[in-house]
C-alpha cells in the first residue's frame, strides 16, 4: 500500500475518533441536562395543586392551633364548605318540584326526618344544627379565619431562612471550540428578630475544553449582615408584622365565637317567630270559626224575633273582621317561613315545616322553672356580678381591648420611625480560581465594615404618621369605653326585661283564663237574654288578644333569658352550633 494513501487513512480515522469522542461528550453532556432539569423541575416548579395542598396544611394547622389556644377546644379545623350541604339544597329543591322518593342527606348532629308528602320537619336543635352547617357568613367567618393563619404563616416566614437559586447554562457548549461551560448560583437570606439581615450568595462557573482536556473552576461569594442601631432595631419593632399577624387571628376566631352565639339566638327567635304567626293563624281560625257559630246564631235568634238586626249586622261584620285577620296571619306566617328558610341557608321554595311540639316543650320547660323558681333572675347573678362576668368573657370585648393593644404599639413604632438611620454593615468577598495544572484555589478574600447614618433632617410623612397613631390610640380607648358601657347597659336591660317578661307570662296565664270565663258566660246570658250581642264579639276578641297576647309572653320569656347570656358572654356553643343549658351562670 503506498505510504500517503496510508497516512490519509490515519488522518481519517483520528478524525473520525475526534468525532466520536465529541459526540460522546455531547451526548453525555445532552443525557446529564435532561437528567438535573428532571430531578431540579419537580422541586422549582410551584403547581396549582401543590400551592392548595401546601397553603391547606399551613392554613389548618395554625388555625387549630391558635383555635385550640383561645377556645380551649382541641379539634381540627376545617375550612371548606361541607359538601352535603349542597346535597341538602337539590333535595330540598327537588322535593319542591314534587319528585318521589328524595333522599335527605345526614347531617352532622341533626337528625332529619320528612313527611309522606316530602315536607322536611325541624325541630329547634335541628335548626340550629343546619344553620351553622349551611349558613353563608358561617362560612365566610371560617375562611377569614383561615386567611389570617395564611398571613401569620408568611409573617413566620419572614424570620425563616430564605433560599434562592438557579443553574444558567449547564454544560452549554460550543461544538466550533469545542467547550462546554456551567454556571450554578445559591443565595440565602435571613432576618433576625433584632432587625439584623444576613444575606450571603455563592456562585460556581465551570468552564471545559473537551479536545484539549483542560477544565477551570471559578468560585466567587459574598456574606452581607446589616445592623440597624436607631431607627428600625428592637425585637419588638422588628416583630411588629408578626405580632400584628397572630393578633388578627385570634381576632378573627374571637370575632367568630362571637357570631355563632347571636347567629343561634338570632335562629332561635326566627324559629319561635314562625312558631308564634303559626299559632295566631289557628287562633285567628277559631276565631273565625266561633264568629261563625255566634253569626249564624245570632240570625236564628233574629228570626225567632228574639235580637234587633243591628246585632245581626254586628255579628256579621265580626266575622268579615275575622277574615281579614285570618288572611293577614297567614300571610305573615309564610312571609316568617319563607324569612326563616334562608336565614338558616335554605331556599325559600323548599318545603319544610316547624315541629309544632316545640311551643308545648317550651310551655313545660318555662312552667317547670317557674315553678321552681320564685324569681325569674334567681339563676343568675346580681347586677353587679353579671356586668363583671360579662366584661370578662363577651368574645366581641376581647377584640375591642385588643384593638386598643395594637394602637398603643403602633404609637411606639410610629415613634421609633422618627429616629435617623444608623447602620452598621459589614461585608465579605469571595473570588476564587483553579485551573487543570494548577496547584490548587488561587484569589483571596476582602472584607470590610461601615457605618451609615442618615439624620432625621426631613420626617414630615412620619411625623404626621406618629399624631395619626396617637389619634388612634384616642379614638380605640373611646371605642373600648363605649361598648363597656354598651356592654353594662345591655346586662342591665337584659335583667329587667327577663323579669318583665316572666311576670307577663304569668299575667297573660290569668289573661286567658278570665277570657275563657267571660265567653262563656256571656254566650249563656245571650242564650238567656241577658246579654248582648256586642258583650259576647267582645269578649271573643279579648279571648283572641289574650291567646297571642300569651304566646308572645312564653317566647319573649325564653328569648329574653337566652340573650341574657349571650350578652354575658356565657352562652356556650357546642361543635354543632347549638347552646348547652348548663352555662354557669348560677351565683350559688
Amino acid at each position: 500500500m503506498p505510504v500517503n494513501q496510508f497516512e490519509g487513512e490515519t488522518v481519517v480515522m483520528e478524525n473520525a475518533g475526534l468525532y466520536l469522542l465529541n459526540a460522546r461528550h455531547w451526548r453525555r453532556a445532552g443525557v446529564l441536562t435532561a437528567a438535573l432539569g428532571v430531578l431540579l423541575l419537580p422541586a422549582a416548579c410551584m403547581t396549582p395543586d401543590k400551592a392548595v395542598r401546601e397553603a391547606d396544611e399551613t392554613g389548618l394547622r395554625l388555625a387549630s392551633a391558635y383555635w385550640q389556644q383561645q377556645t380551649g377546644i382541641a379539634r381540627t379545623f376545617d375550612v371548606n364548605r361541607p359538601s352535603d350541604a349542597l346535597t341538602l339544597r337539590i333535595a330540598l329543591l327537588a322535593a319542591s318540584r314534587g319528585e318521589q322518593g328524595v333522599v335527605f342527606p345526614s347531617i352532622p348532629n341533626a337528625r332529619l326526618t320528612a313527611s309522606t308528602n316530602g315536607v322536611l320537619v325541624l325541630s329547634l336543635t335541628n335548626a340550629l344544627c343546619i344553620a351553622a352547617h349551611d349558613d353563608r357568613k358561617y362560612q365566610t367567618l371560617k375562611e377569614t379565619i383561615f386567611s389570617g393563619a395564611l398571613d401569620l404563616d408568611y409573617q413566620q416566614y419572614r424570620f425563616e431562612n430564605s433560599f434562592s437559586g438557579m443553574l444558567l447554562g449547564l454544560l452549554s457548549g460550543d461544538p466550533a471550540t469545542k467547550k462546554a461551560t456551567g454556571t450554578g448560583e445559591a443565595g440565602v437570606d435571613r432576618t433576625l428578630e433584632n432587625g439584623a439581615k444576613i444575606a450571603g450568595r455563592l456562585a460556581l462557573n465551570v468552564v471545559s475544553l473537551l479536545r484539549d482536556d483542560w477544565r477551570s473552576l471559578g468560585l466567587t461569594g459574598d456574606l452581607t449582615m446589616t445592623v440597624p442601631l436607631l431607627r428600625g432595631s428592637g425585637r419588638d419593632i422588628v416583630r411588629e408584622p408578626l405580632t400584628q399577624a397572630e393578633r388578627n387571628l385570634v381576632y378573627d376566631i374571637e370575632t367568630f365565637e362571637a357570631y355563632r352565639q347571636s347567629y343561634a339566638i338570632a335562629v332561635a327567635s326566627s324559629y319561635f317567630d314562625v312558631l308564634g304567626y303559626a299559632e295566631k293563624l289557628k287562633n285567628a281560625l277559631d276565631n273565625e270559626r266561633r264568629l261563625s257559630e255566634n253569626s249564624r246564631r245570632a240570625e236564628m235568634m233574629f228570626t225567632a224575633g228574639r235580637m234587633q238586626k243591628i246585632e245581626v249586622d254586628q255579628a256579621r261584620s265580626d266575622l268579615l273582621d275575622a277574615g281579614g285577620s285570618v288572611v293577614s296571619s297567614r300571610r305573615n306566617f309564610e312571609t316568617s317561613l319563607d324569612a326563616f328558610k334562608v336565614k338558616i341557608g335554605l331556599p325559600p321554595e323548599a318545603r319544610i315545616e316547624l315541629d309544632s311540639a316545640e311551643l308545648d316543650r317550651l310551655e313545660t320547660q318555662m312552667n317547670r322553672q317557674a315553678q321552681a323558681s320564685k324569681s325569674a333572675v334567681e339563676a343568675f347573678p346580681d347586677e353587679a356580678e353579671a356586668c363583671r362576668i360579662a366584661l370578662e368573657a363577651r368574645h366581641d370585648l376581647v377584640v375591642t381591648r385588643g384593638r386598643l393593644e395594637d394602637a398603643a404599639r403602633a404609637v411606639r413604632v410610629a415613634a421609633d420611625q422618627l429616629r435617623g438611620d444608623v447602620t452598621l454593615k459589614g461585608d465579605l468577598n469571595l473570588d476564587r480560581l483553579v485551573q487543570t495544572g494548577g496547584d490548587g484555589f488561587g484569589g483571596d478574600e476582602t472584607w470590610n465594615t461601615s457605618v451609615q447614618a442618615d439624620l432625621p433632617w426631613d420626617r414630615r410623612k412620619e411625623r404626621n404618621a406618629f399624631k395619626k397613631a396617637l389619634l388612634s390610640l384616642e379614638q380605640a380607648k373611646r371605642a373600648l369605653e363605649e361598648e363597656e358601657d354598651s356592654i353594662k347597659q345591655s346586662v342591665r336591660s337584659g335583667l329587667r326585661n327577663l323579669v318583665a317578661s316572666r311576670a307577663s307570662y304569668e299575667i297573660q296565664i290569668e289573661a286567658v283564663k278570665v277570657a275563657r270565663l267571660r265567653v262563656e258566660s256571656n254566650t249563656l246570658f245571650l242564650q238567656s237574654g241577658r246579654s248582648s250581642m256586642r258583650d259576647v264579639l267582645e269578649a271573643e276578641s279579648a279571648l283572641l288578644n289574650a291567646r297571642n297576647a300569651l304566646c308572645s309572653a312564653l317566647i319573649d320569656w325564653r328569648m329574653s333569658e337566652l340573650q341574657l347570656r349571650c350578652d354575658m358572654g356565657v352562652l356556650k356553643m357546642t361543635d354543632a352550633g347549638v347552646w348547652s343549658e348548663g352555662d354557669g351562670t348560677s351565683h350559688g
